[in-house]
């Protein structure tokens, strides 16, 4: 048997300046297409999931139990996200995603129950499944997203990603303000929305089957991906040494951080704005995602500036970017307190000031986790910690919105919101430079068990050896 290449990252002096061999693929099989399936279920679930969110309080007429209910729902996806890496291992990449497409369905059913019937307990167990769907799904998703494009067009590969997962917002959007544009009074939005919406997301489950396994996935580079089983025992060292790893701790605040603006986002829109306001950020704040994500993906992939130069400007650019959103967002919310308005698109200076905001914090959201899925890129070459590493990130990420919405659920000011964002995102700096310093300077300590992989291997020819030898005997 030939030696098979275990490794999916390369070194970081290995930057894509060196030719890289090419080898044909099979289109169903390849890298693209593989990133397609995943960009499609994400369409589907979560996707449109983020549609219903975008109209504030999941389209509700209040935003005080939905935020509760979206705190509840977020404790449980940090939950899932920790330890979906052990689940995904366990029944494969798959089933995984297989299964994470279904709870997202449960919860826009839950929404249209409680619109109609004021059905509360629903609601509240919807938020709970779809939490638990949602963090296997983003753990499936994140290896994949990573590990299985070839080096030089992992960036582009994360745009593409990017721009299939904010697809489904822009498109459920479009379908809500074309439900609600006649709206023009504050609270709930129609039912339809909600039976469009359920209808979509029940594709993901079909979509989610027509993924490869890691071991039939066939990269332009040769290089082949490499899905390892192991016992429970070796699973959960394997994992406690993943997440206890230096570098991972130092950057938990900012993934902390990285989406705590929502609750802030969804409550003012719904405070502020009418139905059909709500319907129209709904359909074009996700434009700020896509734009973000293919920004960064580009560049991340620009070969004109080092590892080092991309690593750092990258991540100083989009802090300071984010810091800026913060000063202006208090500029708003001070002219929104004194005025009181109900924003309409026809309102103004107000609606461009706020409808702006809006859309740059998605852009620079975005681009701040499509950076960090890049960071994390370089720090393993190994599918499984790979998924462990991504799973930490959305794990420590929806611990963040859990408390943000959290604070949201009753009627606190917004102040409040507008402080811990920036505070958080100020401590966690010198923490995150002190791991973004050192890529495209120092290697990184790579996370990997590509020698347990080898170990497998080894026992496995061995095996295949003497069951030879017992053949040619008899």
């Amino acid at each position: 048997m030939s030696d098979t290449t275990v490794s999916t990252i390369p070194e970081l002096t290995n930057d894509s300046k060196t030719a890289v061999a090419s080898y044909p693929v099979h289109w169903f099989r390849g890298t693209i297409f593989q990133i397609i399936v995943v960009g499609g279920v994400f369409f589907c679930a979560p996707g449109m999931y983020n549609a219903l969110t975008s109209l504030g309080a999941g389209g509700l007429a209040t935003p005080w139990y939905a935020n509760a209910t979206s705190a509840a729902g977020y404790v449980f996806m940090a939950f899932f996200c920790l330890i979906g890496g052990i689940i995904v291992s366990k029944i494969g990449v798959k089933a995984a995603l297989i299964i994470s497409s279904t709870g997202d369905i449960i919860y826009a059913g839950s929404l249209y129950v409680n619109s109609k019937n004021g059905t509360q307990w629903f609601l509240m167990l919807g938020s709970i499944i779809s939490g638990c769907t949602d963090g296997l799904m983003y753990t499936v998703e994140g290896p994949i997203i990573t590990s299985y494009p070839e080096p030089h067009r992992r960036g582009r590969m994360l745009g593409l990603w990017v721009f299939m997962r904010t697809a489904a917002p822009v498109i459920g959007g479009a379908i809500i303000f074309g439900l609600n544009s006649s709206l023009d009074s504050s609270g709930g939005v129609s039912l339809k929305t909600y039976l469009v919406i359920i209808g979509i997301m029940c594709a993901g489950p079909f979509i989610a089957t027509l993924l490869s396994t890691p071991e039939k996935v066939q990269r332009k580079d040769g290089v082949k991906i490499h899905l390892r089983k192991a016992g429970w025992k070796q699973t959960f060292a394997e994992w406690y040494k993943v997440v206890s790893s230096p570098d991972i701790l130092l950057l938990t605040p900012l993934f902390f951080t990285s989406w705590f603006y929502g609750s802030y986002i969804g409550t003012l829109q719904t405070q502020y704005m009418n139905i059909r306001t709500r319907s129209l950020c709904a359909f074009m704040i996700p434009w700020g995602d896509i734009a973000g994500g293919f920004m960064i993906g580009y560049f991340l992939d620009n070969q004109r500036f080092s590892v080092k130069q991309r690593a750092r400007w990258s991540w100083i650019g989009l802090m300071v970017l984010n810091l800026a959103l913060w000063v202006w967002a208090a500029i708003v919310t001070k002219q929104l307190e004194d005025e009181k308005p109900i924003i309409d698109w026809t309102s103004g200076s107000i609606f461009g000031k706020t409808f702006v905001l809006f859309v740059l914090f998605d852009l620079a959201t975005m681009a701040t986790q499509t950076s960090l899925y890049w960071i994390i890129s370089q720090m393993s070459d190994d599918f499984i910690a790979l998924s462990y590493m991504t799973g930490t990130l959305r794990g420590v990420e929806c611990a963040g919105q859990a408390v943000a919405y959290g604070i949201k659920s009753s009627d606190t000011t917004n102040w409040l919101s507008i402080g811990l964002n920036v505070g958080l995102i100020v401590f966690s700096l010198p923490f995150a430079w002190t791991v973004i310093r050192k890529i495209g300077v120092v290697e990184f300590e790579k996370i990997n068990f590509s020698h347990l992989a080898h170990a497998e291997k080894a026992v496995d020819e061995t095996s295949i050896d003497e069951k030879d030898e017992k053949g040619s005997d008899v």
